[in-house]
């Protein structure tokens, strides 16, 4: 496994992963259809390449290289089995500190727990460092267990809470 910048070509497997993706972030206080949901998420993500290239955003892309047994060296052929959306010129909401944002993140479901989404974080994590960007900061929601235990162990801690409520029509 290894992790690169992705490019305009890696759009087509985004836009499917983080249409997949889209039903283990989705918090079980939002009562919605899941086809309202989807079709809500793929209005955003037809822009969204646009906006990585428009806001100088950054994309990692995770890739397994084996192959029927072969090392990657030996079959050349290498398919992505993750990424990361990170935008370099973010600003915390309220002391305006410039931060490294995860925008979108997504693993295959069958890589999930063999680490891409570690080695995606360090990635990330590394160029946050190189560039001088001091902070890096994501939202995620609160059922989401694996995702929460992950971001703990690499270290991300709790700052704030987004708390909701449903109103009744009255």
């Amino acid at each position: 496994m290894r992790v690169r910048f992705g490019n305009v070509r890696d759009w087509p497997f985004m836009y499917a992963l983080g249409k997949q993706g889209i039903a283990h972030s989705i918090s079980p206080w939002r009562e919605q259809p899941m086809e309202e949901t989807l079709k809500y998420r793929e209005s955003i993500l037809r822009g969204f390449w646009n906006w990585i290239q428009q806001s100088g955003s950054v994309v990692f892309i995770s890739e397994d290289s084996s192959e029927e047994g072969k090392s990657g060296s030996e079959s050349g052929k290498t398919h992505p089995i993750g990424y990361l959306v990170l935008q370099t010129s973010a600003r915390e909401e309220l002391t305006g500190v410039s931060q490294g944002w995860i925008m979108d993140f997504a693993v295959l479901p069958e890589w999930r727990g063999k680490g891409v989404g570690r080695a995606l974080l360090e990635a990330a994590e590394d160029y946050c460092s190189e560039q001088g960007i001091p902070y890096l900061g994501l939202a995620v929601s609160s059922h989401n267990v694996r995702a929460l235990y992950l971001y703990e162990q690499f270290g991300f801690a709790e700052e704030r809470k987004l708390m909701v409520k449903r109103v009744e029509k009255g």
